[in-house]
C-alpha cells in the first residue's frame, strides 16, 4: 500500500470479525494506518475478555460472529463511550433498532473507504478533525 500515511493519532480500535482472513486484512489496514488494534477477535467471550482489559475508542464490529450477533457487545462499548462501526454484508435494517443509527461499512469494502469511516468515527467522539491520510 505505497504511498498511504499513517495516522498520527494512535487511536485504539478493537477489531470483532470471525473470518480470519477478512480480519487479517481489518487489522493489515488499520495498523498501516497508525492505530492500535485491540484482537481481532473471533467470537464475543473473546472480545470481552480483550475489553476488560481495555477500552477502544472506535470499534469495529463484524454483526454475524457464527450462531451470535454482536449486539450484546454493542451495547456494553456504547456505554463506555466507544464509538462503533459496523462492518458487514447485511444490511442496515438486520441491525438492531438499538444500533441502526450507527455508522456501517458494507462489505466488500475498499480501504480507504474504512479509513474514512474509522476517521469520521474517531472526529465524533473527540470533537476534533484528524488528520486524514492520502
Amino acid at each position: 500500500m505505497a504511498g498511504i500515511e499513517g495516522n498520527a493519532s494512535g487511536a485504539k480500535v478493537l477489531v470483532v470479525e470471525d473470518e480470519a482472513l477478512i480480519a487479517c486484512d481489518l487489522q493489515q489496514i488499520l495498523e498501516t494506518h497508525g492505530y492500535k488494534v485491540i484482537g481481532p477477535a473471533a467470537s464475543l467471550a473473546r472480545a470481552f475478555d480483550l475489553i476488560e482489559q481495555e477500552t477502544p475508542e472506535l470499534a469495529l464490529l463484524d454483526v454475524n460472529l457464527g450462531a451470535a450477533d454482536s449486539f450484546a457487545l454493542a451495547d456494553v462499548l456504547a456505554a463506555r463511550n466507544c464509538e462503533i462501526i459496523f462492518v458487514t454484508g447485511h444490511s442496515r435494517y438486520w441491525i438492531s433498532a438499538a444500533h441502526r443509527h450507527r455508522t456501517v461499512v458494507e462489505k466488500p469494502f475498499l480501504p480507504r473507504d474504512l479509513i474514512a469511516k474509522v476517521e469520521e468515527g474517531l472526529e465524533a467522539s473527540s470533537g476534533a478533525p484528524r488528520r486524514r491520510s492520502a
